[in-house]
Parts: structure tokens; sequence; C-alpha cells
């Protein structure tokens, strides 16, 4: 922690690849959670990686009543209680049937009436990482009680810069507002991060503006989120992390920015400070970085949900591990990732 505005608190996991919790229900891991108080009741939508081996959206949610630190989450369960997916494609030939993650819940206007979405990044190949690992936004709408799949994306990359995802998305002063990630693919093992965030704007959030450059690929900022804070809007970003322990590696945490007006351009927002660095001091969780943030103000209170990946381990030292402790062996991957909250204090004048 570096600024002087804020402390870390607390840092708790909510779901785990690797220790407890883990999420279950279908689910081996989940990423990129946003948060929101939807009727009521905190909601989390996340990206999940299923027993099916795909990548889908699914949504958990607090008790009713519970403030948004209480940490009792659980997923969305539909039949034999395995975890709802939400608009899901509806074959293995859609543009993004290979995955779907970063969801950006958003409520605005569109055409005359009020429409709430759930903004996501699909992936258009079975490709991961590398040039070929072809990524497009896409979009779902909440209708007729449930969440329906728009057939095509809205926003596509361009010819030297072919992807776009990480998308998050707000609907204020008549307009929808989008940043997002422009790559050439997602960096993979032993690669240096080519990431460039964008911002752009929508009257209806389907057909949207020429993009501009927000964040430059020097500074390296792989996702954001954006909240209204009393009068003022507050930026928090991240990096992407360090998922194959690349040596060397851009230093990860999270960053801070506000803006007094409306969010907009790089102009409009503050110098970014840091707020979080995970690579001193950090629990083993979180210790290779974190990324997907999502956050809620509350009073003095800044809480970062946000998925944090493991410090280097394999997966037969954390299979050992865990059966000394009685825990089942995590799924074979080459990292592992949890989603947990980051609760920062503001720091009182001396």
């Amino acid at each position: 922690m570096v600024t002087s505005e804020w402390t870390l608190a607390e840092a708790r996991p909510l779901f785990s690849m690797l220790e407890h919790p883990r999420p279950g229900h279908g689910i081996l891991g989940v990423s990129d959670p946003d948060v929101h108080l939807r009727s009521g009741r905190w909601s989390m939508f996340l990206g999940a990686f299923t027993t099916r081996f795909v990548v889908r959206i699914v949504e958990a949610r607090l008790p009713a009543g519970a403030k948004v630190s209480d940490d009792s989450w659980h997923l969305v369960t539909g039949r034999r209680r395995r975890a709802v997916e939400l608009g899901a494609p509806p074959d293995r030939r859609a543009w993004d049937a290979a995955g779907m993650h970063t969801p950006s819940y958003a409520v605005g206007r569109a055409e005359g009436e009020t429409v709430e979405r759930i903004y996501y990044a699909g992936r258009r190949s079975q490709k991961i990482t590398g040039p070929e690992s072809r990524y497009a936004i896409g979009c779902l709408e909440h209708r007729d009680g449930a969440w329906r799949r728009r057939p095509g994306p809205v926003l596509t990359g361009d010819a030297a810069r072919p992807s776009v995802l990480e998308p998050f998305v707000v609907h204020t002063d008549g307009r929808w507002r989008m940043w997002f990630l422009s790559a050439i693919g997602e960096t993979g093992r032993g690669e240096w991060p080519d990431y460039e965030l964008r911002y752009t704007e929508s009257d209806d959030g389907v057909r949207w503006e020429a993009p501009e450059r927000f964040a430059s690929v020097e500074e390296g900022f792989f996702d954001n989120t954006v909240v209204r804070d009393g009068a003022s809007w507050r930026m928090v970003l991240a990096r992407g992390t360090n998922l194959y322990g690349t040596e060397p590696f851009p230093p990860q945490g999270l960053w801070s920015t506000e803006a007094a007006a409306s969010p907009a351009g790089r102009p409009s927002w503050s110098p970014v400070q840091r707020l979080l660095d995970t690579d001193a001091a950090a629990e083993d969780w979180y210790a290779a970085g974190v990324c997907g943030p999502a956050v809620v103000t509350d009073g003095d209170a800044l809480h970062v949900f946000a998925t944090g990946t493991h410090a280097q381990t394999s997966w037969w030292r954390a299979t050992a591990r865990g059966l000394r402790h009685g825990r089942r062996p995590p799924a074979p991957a080459p990292y592992f990732l949890t989603t947990g909250r980051f609760t920062f204090r503001r720091a009182r004048a001396r």
C-alpha cells in the first residue's frame, strides 16, 4: 500500500480454485466479479469455468438484507443444484461458444425504455492466448424474467488489435459509456503484456462510436471499474496478472483515480495512484496480482472485489497439501485463481 489516502484493512477469499471455499455446483473456478445492488439484494456476476470445461456467466447472491461485506455468497442454482448459466450460446457454431467472461452489469435507457444488460467478453476461437485468441464484446438483456443473449457482438477489434475484451459499462447523463481492453490477444506463457485500454460512448449501448485511447501500452492496465462516489466518480484499474510466473513482469496490484464530473475519457480523470501493491507482502492467493475489479463504496470504506492469481505452485504440490488437510484435489490447471474481497479504509488525517 503506497498511497496516503487508503489502507488495506482486510482481504478475504470468497471462491477459490485451490483452497477453501470452493465454488462447487458444477463450477471449478470463477473470476472477474461484478457486484451490484439489484432489487434490494447484492448480486455478483462472474465468469465461471465449469466442469464441462467451458467458460460461462453465472450469478452469486447474498442473503436478503445482508451487507456487501457479509461474504456469505451463494451461487444461483437450478436443476441438479448446478449453477445457472446466464444467456449461454445456443450451439457450438455461435461466435462466443468458446467462452464468455468478464460480465459488466448496467442499467440505462434505450429506445425509450429502461433496460438491464450484462456486457461480456466472448471468445471467437478455441485458441486461448496469442494473436489467434480472438475476442469480441457481446451483450445479454434481461427480458421477461430471463437473461437473453443478443445474437452478435456489439463491439469488435480492428486489424492492428483484433481482440476487444474486459468491458466495463455505465449509463449516465443520457449516454452509455464503455472502457475496454484492446489487444492483439491474451498474453501467453513467457510473453510480456501488450495491453491498451480504450474508451467509447453510445446512444443506445449497441452501436458504439469510434474509440479513443484511455491508457497506453506502457501503462499496461488490463481492466477497470467505475463507481459513483458521492458527488464524484472513482475508477479502480488493474493490470493482467502474472498467470504463468513470467520473469521479469510488470508490477502488479490496483490503482485508483477520480473524476469530478461525468466519467469519460482520460482528461476527465485525476492522476492515477497506487492502491494495492501485490508484489510486496501479499497473501499467497493474490501474490501474482489481481484483476477484474468491482467497487462498492461504503462511507470511509472501499470494498474492492477482484480475482487474485495464486503464487506459482504445481498441481502436484497443491494436491498433496490439500490432501493433508482433508480437501479434494483441485482441478488440474496451469494457474489457480481466487475471487475475493479487499476492504480499504480511508486514512485519517494526522
